[in-house]
């Protein structure tokens, strides 16, 4: 945080590079659709000519500084604004599924997406659509059941039930947990 963006390269279709300086410190970020996000060190292979979605994030975030980075609810999203105020520009990153990176504006509005797609009939994944975040795992404590709920459930369990069969359906975070 407090970096600005130097560069943006794409390794392959779903792997992107964030390139930040900040005096003579310099840091990159590896992105990668549905799977991870961490700094690295790692001199990564870079495309020869960088795809249209590496261009669109070139153009909105060169030389933006990277305010802020928020995991949304308690999915397994990740929003990362840069610059303040009505000149922000956010990259949202969902790590689940095949997972997307979504280039959105100040208000959420998507700019460009990686992987367009729907969602049921509401919720759509496209340029000029807004992007959905009230849709992530665990935005609200109402998602997480009470003690009480949880006894009542327990305690009303069929013979050979599993405790990861009685709360997977009911608790907001992954069959792991």
């Amino acid at each position: 945080i407090g970096h600005r963006v130097n560069q943006i390269y794409d390794v392959d279709n779903k792997t992107y590079l964030i390139r930040f300086q900040n005096n003579e410190e310099k840091n990159v970020l590896l992105m990668e659709s549905g799977a991870r996000f961490h700094l690295t060190a790692f001199d990564w292979p870079k495309s020869v000519s960088p795809s249209g979605f590496t261009m669109k994030l070139r153009k909105h975030l060169k030389n933006k500084r990277l305010e802020e980075v928020e995991q949304l609810g308690n999915d397994r999203i990740i929003r990362l604004q840069f610059g303040t105020g009505v000149a922000s520009y956010h990259i949202i990153l969902e790590l689940y599924d095949r997972g997307n990176i979504v280039l959105c504006d100040h208000i959420l509005l998507i700019l460009n997406v990686l992987r367009p797609r729907t969602e049921g009939e509401d919720v759509r994944f496209a340029v000029r659509e807004t992007y959905p975040v009230s849709r992530a795992r665990g935005q609200d404590e109402e998602d997480a059941p009470s003690i009480e709920t949880l006894k009542k459930l327990i305690t009303n369990g069929k013979p050979g039930d599993t405790l990861k069969s009685i709360l997977n359906p009911i608790m907001p975070c992954g069959p792991p947990m």
